[in-house]
């Protein structure tokens, strides 16, 4: 094979992973709260719940998946992305499935469980490995492809699955979803692979293999590991902008009706944050391959800070603006979160290390929205929580600013 056949083989490879990723990421869609929201109020019929109940069980639900991320990880870099795109694949369907015959507490809190495992949690992090083992060179920019998909399912399917409620209904609307799965996402598993081909020459004997710090250490003579210290810092700065995007985006209608915007204005606010994430996915799939992990952390924490500072302004441009700049954070989270891990610790490991960040993430967000509304409850406005998460927006950044892996 020729060196020329040989790159254009490895470049055709590197276009499949991406696209892979990006139909993981797109086909997660069913366990994504955009795509949840569209089901809620028939569900809430379907089912008998009151919305504070189904809430509670969403909430539960998505704290458990966030541990079963751990187990993802560790199911990956023992098995390979093959075999782990074919269970999830398989079980999203699954869950679409079981959703079709929720009623009552009980089976909606295990559709729920599975629904956030499988599509919020799995699907996502094996989007995310994929890039990550199959890339070196422009590892932001496929990251930032990757989660493109998901932006396209953010805007194409909740009109199309809203649509397809109508004309047949809830319960059959999850079937086809896990239809859809079975038949579509699925079979995918055979074109998965778990790194870039072999090259055609011989490695050079005389190279070295390229090191990496540890991302955990043992503790209680080796009973289990725990982040070092530089990983955990990295995990308290990354799941800054879960925690103060998701409290914003839920509680949004109610924190721009506190700065006097319309339902009709907070939901313009809402389009520029969508707007906004994807300009954020580019713009950080091209920084990323440019500058330091310090410089991206740093980026991301003083980005996300600013939403809740603007929203402290009394102005409704202000409230704009706010929204606008958590749009593009939140787009830029997926694409730094799935580079910097990698680039600091290798891909030997990265099925845990990247299952670990995904799980811390997913449970900020699952907690965050209690912040606002213990603010709410506590003080008869939002003001106090806007002040928590400026000060943990500061906090984090001065933690990025001084992030090193020396600190180990």
């Amino acid at each position: 094979m020729t060196d020329t056949q040989g790159r254009a083989d490895y470049r055709t490879h590197q276009l499949a992973m991406a696209a892979l990723a990006a139909t993981a990421f797109f086909a997660s869609a069913p366990g994504q709260s955009f795509l949840i929201a569209v089901f809620v109020d028939d569900m809430l019929v379907g089912t008998g719940l009151s919305r504070t109940t189904f809430s509670g069980l969403y909430a539960a639900g998505t704290v458990v998946s966030a541990g079963s991320m751990l187990v993802l990880g560790r199911i990956v870099d023992r098995h390979g992305l093959r075999a782990a795109w074919a269970v999830v694949s398989l079980a999203l369907a699954l869950a679409c499935g079981l959703a079709s015959l929720a009623a009552g507490a009980l089976l909606a809190f295990l559709a729920l469980v599975t629904l956030r495992t499988f599509g919020q949690g799995s699907l996502p992090l094996l989007g995310t490995l994929l890039v990550a083992r199959n890339f070196e060179g422009r590892r932001g920019q496929a990251m930032a492809v990757a989660n493109l998909g998901i932006t396209g399912a953010s805007v194409l399917l909740p009109p199309v699955v809203a649509t397809l409620i109508v004309a047949v209904g809830w319960r059959h609307s999850y079937q086809v979803l896990g239809l859809a799965l079975l038949l579509i996402v699925l079979p995918l598993a055979v074109f998965v692979k778990d790194g870039p081909p072999r090259p055609a020459a011989a490695p050079d004997p005389a190279a070295k293999p390229a090191t990496y710090p540890p991302a955990t250490r043992r503790v209680r003579h080796g009973r289990f590991t725990i982040p070092t210290l530089s990983a955990g810092l990295m995990l308290l700065v990354l799941a800054g902008p879960p925690l103060v995007g998701t409290a914003l985006t839920f509680h949004a209608v109610s924190i721009l009706g506190e700065k006097q915007l319309s339902f009709l204005q907070a939901g313009f606010a809402l389009s520029i944050l969508g707007a906004a994430s994807a300009a954020g996915t580019v713009v950080s799939g091209l920084l990323a391959d440019r500058l330091s992990n310090r410089a991206l952390l740093t980026m991301l924490s003083a980005t996300v800070m600013v939403a809740p500072l603007a929203l402290l302004v009394p102005h409704p441009a202000a409230a704009y603006a706010a929204y606008g700049v958590l749009g593009f954070t939140m787009g830029g989270m997926g694409v730094i979160n799935g580079t910097v891990w990698a680039r600091t610790y290798g891909v030997a490991q990265l099925g845990r290390i990247q299952g670990t960040a995904q799980s811390s993430m997913i449970t900020a967000a699952a907690l965050a929205p209690l912040v606002p509304a213990i603010s709410q409850s506590l003080l008869g406005s939002y003001t106090g929580a806007l002040v928590v998460f400026v000060i943990f927006s500061v906090l984090t950044t001065v933690v990025a600013a001084r992030w090193r892996v020396a600190s180990d």
